[in-house]
């Protein structure tokens, strides 16, 4: 069957709205094998099949959500507790991509990873500063609380089908093994007012301890520096300034 296939906006060409008839499918090109997995879980659209081209490249079906992706205003919505604590309790999950190779992304490489990604987070003298503070002051990181994070939960990767208001994570290119407040923090630190951060944790099932709440002021400090380092890897120097803005703003809050 010969598919009608047109690039998808922003997905480095990987990622293809497709048409045949009145069908429409999301097809991905070289999408993450753990994909599978997730799909088992229900909280991402199911896989409808997957071949290989004749270039050697492997292509994924998934229905279209006829829907839309969520604002920043919208990332109160408590499907979001669900999905995430679904996700993050899933030691199913955990085996999964261990069988697969993958290694444990450590807070400390993380860190690393995102200094060592653009200039600016070597060159900015705030920013390395904020760097040098969390270099002295990287959490612990334990056997048993490793968990399967997607590794970049901002809005516009959440899919709310318009008719019957199911909510579901994608892009799942940014998968690992690592500590769930990878994604806690960055949903926190960009989205949620500080006064509800306890109310929003215990909804998710966590006891908002003096300890977690150090970690959410970490990984949240990480995760504007992780934002910094993509959006200036796209050039977008006006969500740089944004990011740059609200990192000061949450570090006065710690």
């Amino acid at each position: 069957m010969n598919w009608d296939m047109t690039p998808i906006k922003g997905s480095s060409g990987n990622a293809y709205s497709a048409r045949v008839d009145k069908e429409r499918l999301f097809i991905k090109k070289n999408g993450n094998p753990f994909l599978a997995s997730i799909v088992m879980e229900g909280i991402t659209p199911r896989v409808l099949w997957t071949s290989r081209t004749i270039e050697g490249d492997t292509l994924s079906a998934q229905p279209w959500i006829s829907g839309h992706t969520l604002s920043p205003d919208d990332m109160t919505d408590t499907q979001i507790n669900v999905i995430l604590s679904h996700l993050h309790r899933s030691h199913k999950l955990v085996e999964s991509y261990k069988k697969m190779g993958s290694q444990l992304v450590t807070p400390a490489v993380l860190l690393e990873q995102a200094e060592n990604s653009v200039d600016l987070l070597k060159t900015n003298s705030y920013l390395t500063k904020v760097i040098a503070e969390l270099k002295a002051s990287i959490p612990e990181l334990k056997e048993d609380e490793i968990r399967v994070v997607h590794g970049d939960v901002n809005h516009k990767n959440w899919m709310l089908e318009d008719k019957t208001q199911k909510l579901y994570l994608v892009d799942w290119d940014t998968v690992f093994l690592s500590d769930p407040c990878v994604d806690i923090a960055h949903i926190l630190s960009h989205y949620i007012k500080p006064s509800d951060w306890k109310a929003w944790l215990q909804y998710s099932g966590y006891v908002p301890t003096d300890k977690l709440m150090e970690k959410i002021a970490w990984y949240g400090k990480l995760s504007f520096l992780r934002q910094i380092a993509v959006d200036a890897g796209h050039g977008d120097l006006k969500n740089v300034n944004e990011e740059i803005l609200a990192l000061r703003a949450f570090n006065d809050l710690f």
